[in-house]
Parts: structure tokens; sequence; C-alpha cells
């Protein structure tokens, strides 16, 4: 699944292409991806045409396309989707399921499994309330997350998947960023000290940062607005590698399905 660092790699592509272009029309746009109930697929293709992008912005593992109308498109990859900018004369692929037309280039969404989502939010709207903290923001620190976790009993490996607690963290770079942080990812939530608190937070921004800066993880499906994968798989300490080194001391990386998701990590450098 696309994380944080994945959708800020194409954002930041895409918001140095689209701010000033208008959509010319909408070629395709299926209406089994648009979820959120306030517009049809059919409305949001009569109102896109003449329309410039403004800007792109993300939230969590949400983007967001801003109009000139400050009305907001708002678009999730899901587990499998593709979010890809390409001259017009490039051919359509199986499962493409929404392309706007700029004129001479195409913003196509591709998504095999179909669990993404397009959807409209009108101007002044709050994007996506139930997210939780920004992680790359400074709402993250230490007294904040802890306050977050309070009496909360579940692994805090499972926690930091709740987008309600942290908004934009995955298997991949929750187990990382425990790594770092030296926390067991079955470990109750609750019992963090401020002392890992602090440790946690550092880690999930440094694993987010590299991530981005190598353009994003790519396992099977993720790839960059122009097509490339990302290369931060060749950069992760745990993640994947089960019954290899720890490269911090030697010993071997375990794993552990936990609250139904599979957990890496270093039983000797995690407590």
């Amino acid at each position: 699944m696309p994380e944080l660092p994945e959708v800020e790699t194409i954002r930041q592509y895409l918001n140095d292409v689209l701010p000033g272009l208008q959509v010319r029309q909408v070629l395709h746009l299926d209406s089994r991806m648009v979820k959120n109930g306030r517009l049809s697929s059919e409305e949001i293709a009569r109102r896109l045409p003449g329309h410039m992008v403004k800007s792109l912005k993300r939230r969590g593992k949400f983007l967001f396309l801003e109009w000139d109308t400050k009305d907001h498109l708002l678009l999730h990859l899901g587990m499998s989707g593709r979010l890809i900018w390409v001259p017009e004369n490039v051919p359509w692929v199986v499962h493409t399921h929404m392309v706007l037309d700029f004129g001479g280039h195409h913003l196509r969404l591709i998504d095999p499994r179909r669990f993404g989502r397009i959807g409209w939010m009108a101007s002044g709207e709050d994007l996506v309330p139930h997210l939780g903290i920004e992680p790359l923001s400074h709402d993250l620190t230490a007294p904040r997350l802890i306050q977050r976790l309070a009496g909360r009993t579940a692994p805090i490996k499972s926690l930091l998947l709740n987008q309600g607690i942290v908004a934009g963290l995955g298997n991949i770079y929750v187990d990382e960023a425990l790594f770092r942080a030296k926390i067991r990812p079955d470990r109750p939530g609750g019992s963090l000290t401020e002392t890992d608190a602090k440790r946690l937070t550092r880690a999930i921004r440094a694993v987010l940062k590299q991530a981005i800066e190598h353009r994003g993880t790519s396992f099977s499906d993720y790839v960059d607005a122009l097509g490339h994968p990302g290369q931060n798989q060749d950069y992760l300490r745990v993640y994947g590698r089960n019954q290899g080194p720890c490269s911090v001391c030697g010993e071997v990386i375990v794993t552990q399905v936990i609250q139904g998701r599979t957990a890496h990590y270093c039983e000797h450098c995690q407590r």
C-alpha cells in the first residue's frame, strides 16, 4: 500500500507540473471509485472541464487537487493504486479508473484491486477530519503522542497503524520507526515513557524523510507519477528482512503477527 512517503513523492512532482493547467475533459471516471457520496462520478466529470488546478495537498495518505473554485478532488490510492502523468498518446492499461485530459498529457488513476477512492470536497469543507497527527508537522511531539496513547493496552504497532492517532503510517514505516526507537511492536502503547515517545517521534520523522528522499518504497505496485519505482526498499533495516541479521547487533530479525498485521523486529535491540 502506498504510505505517506509514496503519496508525498507523487504530490511533490505533480505540484510542480499541474498548477496553472486546465482540465480539457474528463475522459473516464469510474463510478465504483467515487465513494464519499457528496457528488456522483457524472457530477464530478461535469464540473471539472475548464477549471484550473491551483495546488496539490496531502494529508496522511490522502491527496487533494485544489481547483480555482477552491473545491478539492480527493484521491486515495488504496492498496495498489498508481497516479501517473503521461503523454496523451500512451495507451490506456487495464484497471484505469480515472483519466483527466489536460491537453497533451493525462492524469490517470490505475488501481487493479479497487481499494482506492475518489471524492469531492466543497470549498471550506474539512478535508479529512477523522485523521490523527500529521507526522511531518510540528504537531507530532512526545507529549501529544503520549496523550494519544494514554491508557491504551493495544500493541504500539497496531496503534501507530490507526490513522486516527497518527496519519499516514503503514506496515513498512511503523516497523522501521519502532526499530530505530528500540521499541518492541507488541508492547502496550500506554506503557511508553516520555523518553520512549521522544525516540519514537524522532524515528517516525527520520524514516519518512528518508523514504521521501529515495522516492518511496517499491515492492510490487508502487511507482511515482512518472511510472518509476522508488528506491527506499534498499535502505530498510527490518521490514521484509525476516531471518536476516540485525544491522545493529547481528541477531536474527523475526516476525510476529500482531492483530492481523505482520511485524518485523529484533528481539535483542527492541524492548
